[in-house]
């Protein structure tokens, strides 16, 4: 059973390893009042082709939407819905860099929270 349990685990470590790698950076635009900005770290693994797991603000999911779009499912504070869009991929070898904007509704929270919409702009590195 423990060698069942060790190939398992280096075989899930392996398909992270191995999988499309790309950390954003950018800022948040929001409103609370007045127009406020954060910044905004992000890391996301290619799952498969259609699907990516990171963190960006807590857990987010990626689904593959139409014309290149991203669906997008935040788990953070306040579970979050929105799409992204990437308008521009460089061409080079190794590491690859890219521009997106995301758009997310927050789903659920206290007074004044839930019905936002937060703006990002990322630039992205991957490989």
């Amino acid at each position: 059973m423990k060698l069942v349990t060790k190939i398992a685990t280096i075989a899930t470590l392996a398909s992270f390893m191995f999988a499309g790698v790309n950390l954003t950076w950018g800022n948040t635009y929001f409103d609370d009042g007045g127009m406020d900005t954060k910044s905004s770290f992000g890391v996301h693994f290619d799952v498969n082709d259609n699907t990516t797991l990171g963190w960006e603000d807590g857990l987010m999911v990626g689904l593959a939407g139409p014309a290149g779009s991203t669906f997008r499912l935040g788990y953070g504070t306040n579970p979050t819905l929105g799409m992204s869009y990437t308008w521009w991929e460089g061409a080079g070898t190794g590491w690859g860099t890219n521009l997106s904007t995301a758009i997310d509704y927050t789903l659920t929270g206290g007074a004044g929270v839930a019905g936002d919409f937060d703006i990002t702009i990322n630039l992205g590195f991957g490989f």
